[in-house]
């Protein structure tokens, strides 16, 4: 799941100026290469994967739609 904040609220409701980071990357003991070699995995059998920069979506011809990062 993934979420976008804005500066402007709905319905009334305020939004934070700053959103915290989540949990820390590396938590689950996956080393960053790790979660490389998965991502790189999941775009060439699915098409699609989790970002390992910030857990948005990323897909194979487009990158992460959340923060633009890609994997070439």
């Amino acid at each position: 799941m993934s979420a976008v904040a804005t500066r402007e609220g709905s319905a009334g409701i305020e939004l934070p100026q700053r959103v915290e980071a989540s949990p820390r990357l590396f938590d689950d003991g996956l080393t960053l290469e790790d979660r490389i070699l998965g991502a790189w995995e999941d775009l060439v059998v699915e098409g699609r994967t989790a970002c390992p920069v910030c857990g948005g979506s990323m897909s194979a011809d487009s990158g992460c739609s959340s923060c633009g990062s890609e994997l070439s």
